[in-house]
């Protein structure tokens, strides 16, 4: 009989690499993840094409990290040209993230945006490929 060990994932398994976002109840499509360091792709799947044409499906941003479970994300504007929601989102020290639990190849987070001194949250969750 042979015993088998995986190995348990960590925060920092999710710095580095490809990942996916599952649609959801916050979320209606999945989303492609890109990182490597402190910059990530975030590519929009539309493969019945039901967004418009003229909505941009990848944007591009800048991860600040400030442990290995938790980073603050704002969106470069040296790389793509920024809608009002994220300027406003860049203007509000971007979008705090925290890792709350790792399942399989899965971490479930929140994302926090501080508004005038009220907090919006997301959760969510992000896999590997």
């Amino acid at each position: 009989m042979f015993t088998s060990c995986a190995q348990k994932l960590t925060c920092a398994d999710f710095k580095n690499g490809e990942f996916y976002v599952p649609a959801d109840e916050e979320t209606p499509f999945n989303y492609k993840i890109i990182r490597k360091g402190n910059k990530q792709i975030e590519i929009l799947l539309d493969p019945e094409n039901k967004i418009a044409d003229d909505f941009n499906k990848k944007a591009y941003e800048i991860i600040e990290w400030i442990d290995d479970c938790t980073y603050r994300l704002k969106y470069d504007e040296n790389r793509m040209k920024i809608t009002k929601n994220q300027q406003f989102i860049n203007d509000n020290n971007g979008i705090l993230t925290e890792l709350i639990k790792i399942e399989g190849t899965c971490y479930y987070y929140k994302s926090t945006l501080n508004v005038n001194r009220e907090i919006e949250r997301i959760d969510g969750r992000i896999c590997i490929e």
